[in-house]
């Protein structure tokens, strides 16, 4: 059991980070403003200051102590106007900051704790009135710098007391506001692998509520059969009844008259269990469904932890890297308190120090490299994290000399990957995909930081197991730009599905930009490579069973028509051609280890509800095989089109919004579609042509969605037609009518799902 000085000194940890970004950030707003008196920030960096002062205090910590008390008073003398914070302050104050991540790391290694007395004294200059010596323009050269900390807890273990209150600076009316960091009132520590595990279950537990939507799907099959076995009993016995009185006498002929409304009595109570028993399982197993996924959001949701957890210690280890390098640089880190699963940002560690170091070797200059190119001595390395469309992107940016095209023609000649005028005619960004290859540096040497040539593979690498991807641009006005995509869970994705060869793909859908069933004369060819036209567009075009291998090379024509899926890699875009579309649905992404060069390709494999598993693929990986393999030939030979009724869905509902919705959605889907505006309308259209399936409302004019379920049960002819109710009344009483009425299935609008909804009709159809 940890004792009370232990407890405080993990909840420090995490606390003076966040104050010294918090003061860092803001010093940075400042810097960019261009009006406004800049109070609001002032007054939040001394509170900043107060709070580190007060956290050191409570942990016993006079060195942090008495500098956040400088820095305190430093801050509230700026804000009155007395000290003017211009760009040599800023510096200074930056370097106090650097002073005490340097003693808080080393005090809590155990290692030689450095002297403060020189932060202190530049200080103490500065409250004093003096002006500031500008500062060297190399630096000096430092102790060895102390370890990265230790790991800090994702949570506190207890709360740091609270110092007494001291006087702060007045406060002014001014209309800026500050945006500080949220914090739990209370926390629970729970350890890592705990919350790995229970994921691994909530998981499992959503894997087997979508094999419950198979067995709905068996049962109902089998109610269907009895069904029919019970039409075809009545017409067997009735015509065997009248056999049996002409063959035999008057009594043996009632006995088996007995005998055979006996069989007819039981097979009744076993259509009618079995229909009970069907709709009791479709209750539960859309109970278990619901309960499963929020239970699996809610898991997802308490793994998501701030990107400050992992890469809090970065700014530090760039700098003492760079020292050692001889360079000066100033690390900008930004997007901390971004949110990602830990299992994520843990697999983004290793790739991310490796661009950091890239940086350090290739991009940033020496100083006086830098000052005789026009530049200021201090270069600037940042880092950022940053959330869009459900994936996270993290940048690292420098303003160094930017990448030597050059240097990479001379060195793939030199290892006889490229002949010189092969080299001389590569595309600058076919010369970028080089680097990413094992063993490929540019570096002159081997040391610490650069020469073997496995960095930027590494990254590759990593990137392609988590279905991200990397990409590298340049930087204006100039040095590079790393940027790193990858999935913000690792945990269920959606995947849309297609079959190919037999076999069934799964697509993450952020890699999905559109999907298209072309003509067979929109596909051709240019310089002996395919292509598809799309909307006045020529895109790439790729058969999905040469990609993997499958045996085959032309891409499958059907009834004229070719199903396309365009995968998207930044403003990149390939057409995909497959045997057919599927469906769309939430599934967990297993690692399979798929070797071989196409491994790669595969991001893992899902469970099927029947089974079988699914190879998930990486699109971004797919869009950059294709850059550097080329297309394939197409052979648009049609086959026989096989002739098959296309079902037809009765919608009914009082909405023509909602009418117009659900039409599009299930013409998409390859189905015809009929509409009705209440349930006296929907009635007569069934009794007018043939219906498959009927999407009804429940609250419309004349005759609502109960009267037209009532009304369709009590005829012999409809009777039989599946019906969905999709009814915006979420109440489980409404619900249990509806079913307990004979739907066969019941949607609730507010959680209206496209998927839930295409994959309960497909039970039916």
């Amino acid at each position: 059991m940890k004792g009370i000085r232990e407890r405080l000194l993990e909840a420090f940890h995490i606390e003076y980070r966040e104050h010294l970004e918090a003061i860092r950030g803001l010093l940075d707003e400042l810097a960019r403003r261009t009006e406004g008196s800049g109070i609001a920030q002032l007054d939040e960096t001394f509170r900043r200051a107060h709070s580190l002062k007060g956290a050191a205090r409570a942990v016993d910590l006079p060195p942090i102590e008495q500098l956040a008390h400088r820095l305190e008073t430093l801050f509230a003398r700026i804000r009155s106007g007395d000290i003017k914070l211009d760009p040599a302050l800023a510096a200074l104050i930056g370097r106090v900051l650097d002073a005490v991540e340097d003693w808080v790391s080393a005090n809590s290694a155990g290692e030689t704790l450095p002297d403060m007395d020189a932060a202190m004294a530049e200080l103490d200059h500065v409250l004093a009135g003096r002006p500031l010596q500008p500062s060297p323009s190399s630096p000096s050269p430092p102790p060895p710098p102390p370890p990265p900390p230790p790991p800090v807890p994702a949570a506190l273990a207890a709360a740091v007391p609270s110092p007494p209150p001291e006087p702060q600076p007045a406060a002014a009316e001014d209309t800026e506001r500050v945006t500080a960091p949220l914090r739990a009132e209370e926390t629970v520590r729970v350890r890592a692998q705990h919350l790995d595990r229970l994921l691994r279950t909530t998981n499992e537990l959503v894997t087997e509520t979508m094999i419950q939507r198979q067995l709905t799907g068996m049962l109902l099959d089998i109610d269907r059969s009895l069904g029919d076995f019970d039409k075809q009993w009545r017409r067997v016995r009735k015509v065997a009844s009248a056999l049996v009185r002409q063959a035999v006498d008057h009594e043996r002929s009632s006995q088996l008259d007995r005998q055979f409304e006996s069989l007819e009595q039981s097979l009744r109570a076993l259509v009618a269990e079995t229909r009970h028993g069907r709709r009791l399982q479709q209750r539960t197993g859309w109970t278990l469904r619901q309960l499963g996924g929020e239970l699996q959001q809610e898991v997802r949701q308490v793994r998501m932890v701030p990107a400050d957890s992992i890469f809090g210690g970065f700014r530090k280890m760039v700098r003492d890297i760079a020292r050692d390098a001889g360079k000066q640089v100033e690390v900008q880190v930004a997007g901390l308190d971004v949110e990602a699963d830990r299992m994520v940002l843990q697999g983004l560690k290793d790739p991310v120090m490796h661009l950091l170091r890239n940086a350090l070797s290739h991009g940033v200059e020496p100083p006086e490299e830098r000052v005789a190119a026009g530049k200021p001595p201090v270069a600037t390395i940042s880092l950022r994290f940053d959330v869009s469309d459900g994936r996270l992107a993290v940048l690292v940016e420098d303003d160094g000399h930017g990448v030597d095209y050059q240097a990479i023609r001379a060195k793939a000649v030199e290892r006889g990957a490229l002949s010189e005028d092969e080299a001389a005619g590569l595309e600058r960004e076919a010369l970028l995909d080089l680097i990413f290859d094992p063993g490929f540096s540019t570096a002159r040497q081997v040391d610490d930081l650069a020469g073997r040539g496995m960095g930027l593979s590494v990254v590759r690498e990593a990137a392609a197991m988590m279905n991200g991807t990397v990409e590298v641009r340049r930087r204006q006005p100039a040095g590079t730009c790393f940027r790193l995509s990858v999935p913000l869970s690792v945990s269920t994705q959606r995947l849309f599905l297609v079959e190919c060869q037999g076999h069934v793909y799964a697509l993450p859908t952020e890699g999905v930009d559109r999907l298209y069933r072309v003509k067979a004369e929109d596909v051709g060819t240019v310089e002996g490579k395919s292509v598809v036209y799309l909307g006045g567009r020529q895109l790439p075009l790729l058969s999905l069973a040469h990609l993997l291998a499958l045996g085959e090379s032309s891409v499958k024509v059907t009834r004229n028509v070719v199903p396309l899926v365009v995968l998207q890699n930044g403003d990149r875009r390939v057409a995909i051609a497959v045997d057919s579309f599927l469906s769309i649905r939430e599934g967990l992404v297993k690692d399979i280890g798929v070797p071989g060069v196409r491994g790669t390709m595969v991001a893992g494999g899902m469970l099927m509800e029947d089974g079988r598993i699914a190879l998930v693929l990486n699109p971004f990986e797919i869009v950059e095989t294709f850059r550097k393999s080329g297309s394939i030939r197409v052979l648009t030979t049609v086959e026989k089109p096989v002739e098959r009724r296309v079902p037809v869905i009765l919608v009914v509902d009082d909405s023509l919004t909602t009418r117009t919705l659900e039409k599009s959605i299930l013409e998409a889907h390859g189905y015809q579609v009929r509409l009705a505006f209440d349930g006296l309308e929907a009635l007569g259209r069934l009794r007018a042509e043939q219906i498959d399936l009927i999407i009804s409302d429940i609250q419309m004019p004349r005759l609502d969605g109960f009267g037209l379920l009532q009304a369709i049960k009590a005829d012999p002819v409809l009777k039989s037609i599946p019906l969905i109710l999709v009814s915006s009344l979420e109440a489980r009483e409404d619900r249990e009518r509806g079913l307990a009425l004979g739907a066969d299935a019941y949607v609730v609008k507010r959680k209206f799902d496209q998927k839930e909804l295409l994959e309960t009709i497909g039970q039916f159809l």
